[in-house]
């Protein structure tokens, strides 16, 4: 299980997946509809909590360990959980981009939650937008490679494996400016959990 919510540079990762679908209609290119690019489920032990921290330390069960971060404005609106639950996680990615109009303004991030806090499974949804406009500096089509430049000023090279980005892909020019965003949206529900 791989569980890193709200890392700090996730267009990257998700542009090697997929750039964004998109019409070739007289308006600017854009997505269709975000593209899923992740879904699994999973179950976990809570091995530690660091609640001032906002951290908690999962065990898959093949025995790996992954550290998940809840940042702090979202951590009243969730379920607190003890070492010792187990949990079931749903989580989901998708991924929207469109060519940015010249002079708009830049894209924002968001973060938000919700949750149960009563009851013997609690449960809970954490949902990150993760928002950032990127350079493109070069388009191969026969390739269905992008290369561009991240808000960190990195240069990037991407495989764009899905059909639909494929096609978005190709209105793409050195140049554009991309607005992407990145959805990961984490749900869990407290299983079973060791008598207090």
């Amino acid at each position: 299980m791989n569980v890193k919510l709200f890392a700090s540079r996730r267009v990257a990762l998700a542009l090697a997946t997929v750039v964004a679908g998109a019409s070739a209609a007289a308006m600017p290119a854009m997505a269709q509809a975000p593209v899923i690019v992740g879904n699994q489920t999973a179950t976990a032990t809570v091995e530690s909590v660091d609640h001032d921290a906002g951290m908690i330390l999962l065990r898959d069960k093949t025995g790996n360990l992954d550290t998940v971060r809840v940042d702090p404005d979202l951590r009243a609106k969730l379920p607190v959980l003890h070492p010792g639950d187990k949990i079931g996680l749903r989580i989901v990615r998708t991924i929207d981009a469109s060519i940015a109009p010249p002079g708009a303004p830049l894209p924002e991030s968001t973060e938000n939650a919700a949750g149960t806090r009563t009851g013997p499974h609690p449960h809970g949804m954490m949902v990150s937008f993760k928002r950032e406009r990127v350079k493109v500096t070069g388009v191969d089509t026969t390739r269905n490679q992008v290369v561009f430049v991240d808000p960190d000023d990195i240069t990037r090279v991407v495989l764009v494996r899905q059909k639909a980005m494929q096609d978005f892909l190709k209105t793409l020019k050195p140049g554009d400016e991309v607005d992407t965003t990145v959805m990961d949206a984490v749900s869990f529900s407290v299983l079973s959990r060791l008598p207090s």
